[in-house]
């Protein structure tokens, strides 16, 4: 990634992203950092702005998930990306249990950036990356104190999901008789 980031031409174009990513994974702060530069980059063609874009929500450290997170809702990000960077966030299972934590501690203010169409849908399926019933109630319960008329059928979906998952695992790991 680092080779990438000196030399864009060190890299076929079909790998870059998931170079970026595979790196990510395992990065620290210093590469965060570099990424982030990246996207700050004038005349940064949308491509390359979006490779960057998109691997932050694979940094694992809690501390930079943090960030991803608080960075989506800054005003670095363009309202249109906001929810696409949380919902990556709670797709990805080393940063989902922050990233919806930090989507209801920020609900008022996520709702008022985004209103109901742009973003909030994004959010509310990728909730279906969650896996027990316990979620899913915990979900349920948030969007009916919370409700977004324009993303039920999304989120009534997205509960399905979760609780069909939980009730395979569920079934799966039970023991043999």
């Amino acid at each position: 990634a680092l080779r990438y980031i000196d030399d864009p031409n060190s890299l076929p174009g079909t790998l870059v992203q998931t170079v970026l990513q595979v790196a990510a994974l395992g990065g620290d702060a210093a590469l965060y950092d570099r990424y982030l530069a990246q996207l700050r980059k004038p005349g940064l063609a949308p491509e390359e702005y979006y490779r960057f874009f998109n691997t932050l929500a694979w940094f694992r450290d809690p501390a930079l998930v943090t960030r991803t997170l608080q960075f989506a809702l800054s005003n670095d990000v363009r309202t249109q990306d906001t929810g696409t960077l949380i919902g990556q966030s709670l797709a990805r299972e080393a940063s989902r249990e922050a990233a919806w934590q930090f989507t209801q501690q920020q609900w008022p203010t996520l709702t008022s950036k985004l209103g109901t169409f742009q973003g909030i849908p994004t959010i509310a399926t990728s909730l279906q990356a969650f896996c027990s019933s316990q979620r899913a109630a915990d979900v349920r319960q948030f969007f009916q104190r919370n409700p977004v008329a324009s993303a039920d059928r999304t989120l009534n979906q997205s509960v399905e999901r979760i609780e069909t998952c939980a009730a395979v695992a569920q079934r799966q790991s039970a023991p043999l008789v």
